[in-house]
Parts: C-alpha cells; structure tokens; sequence
C-alpha cells in the first residue's frame, strides 16, 4: 500500500515560499527577539534567514473546538457557523539563520539554529487549499501541542482515551441530541438520515469479513452474489452505508445497529483524510477495495489504525451515552432490587446488563463493555464465555480487582501460566487449589461441591465471594497475527468482522489472592485433614500398578461399569489393567487418574508405578496439569482443555 499523505509535506510544497518570505522578514525586524545562544554574538542587532525546513504541523479546527476537555462537551454557535473546511495551523519550522553586532567598531558575526512556530489558516475542500495566510510568528515550544481539536499530519483527529466520552457527547449534540436529554435508544436509521447518509444492504465479501463500508466518494464496487457464487461490479454514490445482511444471521441486531454508527463516525471524523488522499495522493486510486484476509495487523501509528479505534470506541459511546446511561443504570439496578430482592449480586447484574442491552438495541456484550467503562467493575463477573461455553455468573467485593482483571480463565492460558509462570506452578502442585467453572478455586468444601455425577463445582457462597477464594489473572491483548484490523480505499471505509486483537489471560502475582487458606483456621485445619488422609492411603498401597487400582476401587466402591463411565475405558480393558494382563498406556493411566479422582500424590503415584515419569515435554506437562488440578472434573473437560492446547484427548480404549 502507497505511503499516505502528508499535510506537512504538502504544505512545504505549495507554500514554501510564503513561509520563508514571511519568517525573513519576521526575523529581519525583531533580531532581539531571538531565544538562541551563540558566543560570538551576545546581542544580535541584525538577523537574516539563510535556510528553512517545515518539520510538521499542528491543525487544528477552524472554529472553536467541537472537542472540549475531558468530561464536557461544548458545541458553540461560533462551531455551528465555522465553515467546515477552515483549518489553523501551526507550522513548525526549523531555521538556519546569520546574526550579527558591532561592539567597539568590530562586526561580528554567527550562524544560529532556531524553532518557531509559525501561525496560518487555510481553507480546505474538494478543490484542495485555498486562502492560505500566514498570521504571526513565535519560538517554538512544544507545550502547545495535544490542544482540544487538534488534528493529526493526516488530518484524524487527536482522541485520547479520557476523551471519548465528551466526543460522543459532542457528536449527539450536533445529531442526535435527545439522547442527551434523557435515556433513549438512537434510531441508526434516523441518525444516518440526519447525517445525510443512505443505508444499502450487499454481501461485501464471500465468507463475511467485513460488516460495512461508508463511501466517500462516487465508485465502482464488488460485490459477491452468494447464489452465484461469482462477485459482480456495482455503482455506488458517495454518502452510502453499505452493510452486509449476514450480520443478522451471523451476530446481533445491536451488531448491526453498532455498525450503522461505526459508520456514521467515520463520516462524521475521517472525511479529510480520504479528500487528502484523493487529491495529493495519485497512488491512491490503486488500492484494492477490499479486506485481506490473512495479512498481518497494521501498526497503530498508521492513520487506517487511528481511525478504527476512534470508530470502535465511539459507537457504543453513542450508543449508550455516559451521563443518560448512568440514569438508565440506576433505574434498573431499582427495579431488579423490587422485582427480585432475594437475588444474589451476580444475578441482579445479569438482569441489569440484559435489561441495558435491550433498551439501548445493543449486544450483550456491549451493555457489559459499557458497564465496566462507567465504573461498575462487578459487571466483570457476568456473561462471560470461556472456549464456547458460558461460565456462570459470580460477584466479588469491586475493589478487589480492576477492569484488566478477572477470575476467569480458559484452559490454554492455564496451561501456558503453569509452564511459564514459576509462582502460580507451585500453587497448582500445591494441591491447595482445583481447576473449576474455569476458575482457579480454593479446595475447600465451603468453596468447592459436587454435582449429582460426583464431579466438583462451585459453591453459592463461592460465586459470590469470588476474591475470598479464586486466583486473580490478568488479561492483555495483543496484535492479532492472524487478521489485520481493516484495508482501505479512497472511497470507503471497511468495518471488519475480524478481530484485530488476540485476549491472553495471566496469573496476577501478588493482586488480590485472598490468601483464605493461610489465614482461617477451620480452612488449614481441613487442608492438614486431607494431607493426613492422603498420606493413610499412600502407605497402605500395594507396590505395582494393577494392584494400587485395584486398591483404590475397593476404597472408593466403584465398579469396572461405572468407572467406565467416568475415564471411557472399556469395563474389559479396566479388568485387564487391574490383573496386569495388558500394560497400560500414558493416556489411560491419567484417564484413570481422573476416573477415580485422585489428589496429586496419589495420581503421581499411579504415574510412577505404571513406568511412567513426567517430564518437559508438551504432553508430560498437559497431563501434570491435569493430575495437580483437574482430576475432580469430568473426563470430557480434561478432553477439551487437551484439545484447547492443542493435545489429543483421552480417548476410549477396546
């Protein structure tokens, strides 16, 4: 793809000389004015530029600011009436200028290095530059930079974080300004007819990588007839919101309606960049129109980045507003407080987030995403999905943890923590903790239970008191390999499906490990119980294999047809490994393991006698995992945590 555009370059192009006549001239009249040193010159009575070079420039809007400070957002009537193309700038330029004086009938002289800032104002639209004056001049400092409005080289605005709020706040005021009044849903239909913007609905790629597009300027297209199975070419005028129909199929209709808003910020923020393009650009009108997939995700620094996390974090601020979805918030947490007050914290949340969702026409996720931005920190514990499968909800005390961290954690990260992360290896060996719902819990019958099928779960009172008993990870994401984040052309704007970040999810040494089994009396005494238990049993074990399994089934009544049904052996094969008439197989000897739910010494030792050791291979840790925290649930989730990390599963043997 073509370098971008340059406002910076393009103004040391056209307006060079304008510049350096102005500066010259600037510098002439004022040599006392001067903020560089020199030893030769102490006070210079005579100045003249030699050489100057643009460095970059500061834009900004304009009129006043639409961008006010952070938590406010003001649209003036001097906003309202600015002309959309009329820009500030601040460009900044280096010097190389010749300083002279007279002190006792010698002259002398020097050359200098000085900054300024030199102050213009342009007007900018389809046409290109106009009316460029250049205002005044001052020595450069860089204090000035980062100011409310300010736009980027390639003319995105500049957003932090801590702005986004007042920028959506901005953005409803000039469209949508109701939804600041008091809680409404934003019809994306009407906000898009406001706007002047048409809604088209066409499959935009094959497989469905992109949700929608924004054109900028009249074009041919491709589209994909799905019944043909061919792409065809189709004409499309500037203004249109193309959305692909599969996003109602594929995903939600708060999907959809965070699309039409994704859109109609990139409409509403990013239109200079592609007129930049068109008209400074020639290698513009050579970029595919379309999503790559499989490419490598772009940098951040690029401008196609910046504007998609503008769009990405703005919509659902649009969507949900901060001041007017605090409002909704507080009403509903009232009336799930009426309707059900035996509820526990967890499920008033639940009701809550699905409740903001439905109001406000967005997803699930979303409502959640938004909660936790606005400060409820406990929406952390709700509707939250590990490998496909929905982890029931559980509530904690909000300050225990921050928004980057959870009790959660998928059964590939806990195996990259046990092998990379030395501290939270010797807690999983410890025996102290077990693997379940997804947490790493206390192993303690106040926190720890059993289902009708004798497989462990979490306790109510566990659920709701998850910093008492569960580890704390962290979650940090990173580029995504795999995707890249959006691809772009002059004259549209792709809304990707993909995803451009990648979640990893790690043991949070020293964060809130509510150290529940060090500190209460009636937990350690328990663990001294069980570790006194385990080590009756291991002394009056026999010394083969056959004969320590027989031992165990006779300890815990279990037959051959029902510990078939916890590890998939065969009721023949399970005869035949307790008489030592076939030798049994890594695999099976863990799958028994987990069958008759052995703690971790007595699995290790079932290890050892089958002629087995453990070692650093990729398996040898998988099933160390297992052994130390996973033998007390089913053997379909120690199959699919060995199929998350990319391990066979234990499989039934005949």
């Amino acid at each position: 793809m073509a370098r971008f555009t340059s406002f910076t370059d393009v103004i040391a192009k056209l307006y060079y000389d304008d510049i350096f006549l102005e500066l010259a001239g600037y510098i002439e009249e004022n040599p006392d004015r001067l903020e560089c040193r020199s030893g030769a010159v102490l006070e210079p009575q005579e100045a003249r530029l030699e050489y100057m070079r643009v460095e970059k420039l500061d834009i900004r809007e304009g009129g006043a600011s639409s961008i006010a400070s952070v938590g406010k957002a003001v649209t003036t009537a001097a906003t309202r009436g600015a002309s959309a193309s009329a820009l500030k700038l601040d460009v900044i330029v280096s010097a190389e200028i010749e300083i002279a004086e007279t002190v006792r009938r010698e002259y002398n002289t020097d050359a200098v290095g000085q900054w300024f800032r030199v102050e213009c104002s342009c007007d900018f639209d389809h046409h290109g530059i106009d009316n460029f004056r250049v205002h005044g001049f001052s020595v450069y400092s860089p204090a000035r930079a980062g100011r409310p409005g300010q736009l980027s080289d390639h003319f995105v605005p500049i957003i932090s974080r801590g702005q986004l709020d007042a920028v959506a706040e901005d953005f409803l005021c000039r469209h949508y300004p109701e939804a600041l009044n008091t809680p409404t849903p934003v019809s994306t239909d009407e906000l898009a007819g406001r706007m002047g913007l048409a809604i088209r609905q066409g499959r935009i790629t094959k497989n469905g990588t992109a949700f929608g597009q924004i054109f900028f300027d009249n074009c041919l297209i491709m589209l994909y007839d799905p019944r043909q199975g061919v792409y065809y070419e189709e004409s499309i005028t500037a203004g249109t919101i193309l959305v692909d129909p599969e996003i109602f199929f594929m995903y939600t209709l708060g999907s959809y309606r965070n699309t039409i808003v994704h859109e109609c910020v990139h409409w509403d923020l990013h239109r200079r960049f592609f007129l930049l393009e068109k008209l400074y650009n020639p290698e513009a009108k050579s970029i595919v129109c379309q999503v790559r997939e499989g490419a490598a995700p772009d940098k951040m620094s690029t401008p196609l980045e910046w504007m998609e996390w503008q769009a990405n974090h703005l919509a659902p601020r649009i969507l949900m507003p901060a001041s007017t979805t605090r409002q909704k918030i507080m009403e509903l947490f009232a009336e799930a407080g009426e309707l059900e007050p035996a509820f526990a914290p967890s499920e008033v949340m639940e009701r809550v987030i699905s409740s903001l969702a439905d109001f406000f026409g967005v997803s699930i996720q979303s409502a959640k995403i938004r909660m936790i931005d606005l400060g409820y920190t406990e929406a952390i514990g709700v509707y939250n999905y590990v490998e496909g499968r929905h982890v029931p909800g559980h509530s904690f005390n909000p300050e225990a943890i921050s928004d980057n961290q959870t009790f959660v954690i998928d059964a590939a990260d806990l195996a990259f923590a046990f092998v990379t992360q030395s501290e939270f290896k010797a807690l999983a060996q410890s025996g102290r903790y077990l693997y379940v719902d997804r947490h790493v819990c206390v192993n303690h019958s106040r926190y720890i239970d059993r289902t009708a099928a004798g497989t462990a779960c979490l306790t109510a009172y566990a659920r709701q008191h998850m910093d008492e008993c569960c580890l704390t990870f962290e979650v940090t994401y990173t580029a995504n390999s795999r995707f890249g984040v959006g691809h772009y052309t002059e004259c549209a704007l792709f809304r990707s499906a993909l995803s451009g970040t990648k979640k990893t999810t790690n043991y949070l040494p020293g964060g809130q490990l509510n150290r529940a089994i060090d500190v209460n009396d009636e937990l350690k005494e328990e663990c001294r119980e069980a570790v006194r238990t385990i080590a009756a049993i291991m002394k009056g074990l026999p010394a083969g294999f056959g004969d320590t399994l027989t031992a165990h089934m006779e300890r815990l009544r279990i037959t051959n047809e029902a510990l078939t049904d916890r590890c998939l052996i065969s009721p023949e094969n399970i005869s035949r490994y307790r008489n030592d008439r076939k030798k049994a197989s890594l695999p099976t000897v863990i799958a028994l393991c987990v069958g008759l739910r052995l703690p971790p010494p007595l699995g290790s030792d079932m290890v050892a006698k089958a002629g087995f050791k453990l070692t650093g291979g990729e398996e040898d840790v998988a099933y160390r995992l297992i052994l130390n925290m996973m033998t007390n649930n089913s053997i379909y989730e120690c199959n699919e945590t060995l199929v998350a990390i990319g391990m066979r599963p234990l499989v039934r043997e005949e």
